[in-house]
């Protein structure tokens, strides 16, 4: 007794599943007419139908070529049509994209990130003594603002000290810098919410009182 049946075990793989497997039996269907009129009215109208299945193939700038090129990919690039678009070429469908070559470059102080190195170098290109360590006074308020932001801690002056001197390696007397610009080393002020958090508690323990009172009379 012959099976009538059949099932996607035995059959092929779909190439597109997006589109689904009565889709790509369309293409192969079109690709079996002889006449290459016949193909292409049949194409625009299964390329009508693709629209259909994928309205959001309408939103991408390259939406026309692109539903095309899925045709020619179904039809395994043998679909000899009069297309509006140039027919892809297989070697350029399935190549690999190209390597993206990530920078190698050692950071020293990797808490303090690739960033601080380029502005001490910029700070040390320039030519006055005074620029140079007002440019490093600044380095030293942005670090203690993003040291307390991440943190939510004080940053020491030393470690601070210490680490822009490795930077500069030892161009900058940085006991100067912090002699001529004390402020910039003024601990920056960290959020907190035990001034709330008190406050309220008291509110609720005096509500809570006089509850009690209350309920006695």
């Amino acid at each position: 007794m012959r099976d009538e049946h059949s099932y996607n075990t035995s059959r092929s793989d779909i190439i597109l599943k997006e589109y689904g497997r009565n889709i790509e039996g369309l293409v192969q269907f079109i690709s079996s007419l002889e006449d290459k009129s016949l193909r292409t009215q049949y194409a625009y109208t299964l390329i009508a139908l693709m629209k259909q299945l994928h309205p959001i193939q309408k939103q991408l700038n390259d939406s026309q070529q692109r539903i095309w090129d899925h045709l020619q990919v179904m039809s395994d690039f043998k679909l000899d049509i009069d297309s509006p678009y140039p027919a892809p070429k297989e070697n350029m469908m399935f190549s690999k994209p190209r390597r993206v070559e990530y920078t190698q470059s050692n950071i020293r102080f990797r808490h303090f990130g690739k960033n601080l190195e380029a502005m001490v170098q910029s700070a040390l290109e320039l030519e006055a003594k005074e620029d140079v360590e007002l440019a490093f006074s600044k380095i030293v308020k942005l670090m203690k603002s993003f040291y307390s932001a991440q943190v939510n801690n004080q940053i020491e002056d030393d470690v601070i000290m210490n680490t822009l001197s490795i930077l500069s390696k030892g161009k900058v007397n940085m006991k100067e810098v912090k002699a001529k610009y004390p402020d910039a080393f003024k601990n920056v002020k960290l959020p907190s919410n035990t001034a709330v958090t008190t406050s309220s508690s008291n509110n609720s323990s005096s509500k809570s009182k006089k509850r009690r009172k209350k309920r006695r009379k």
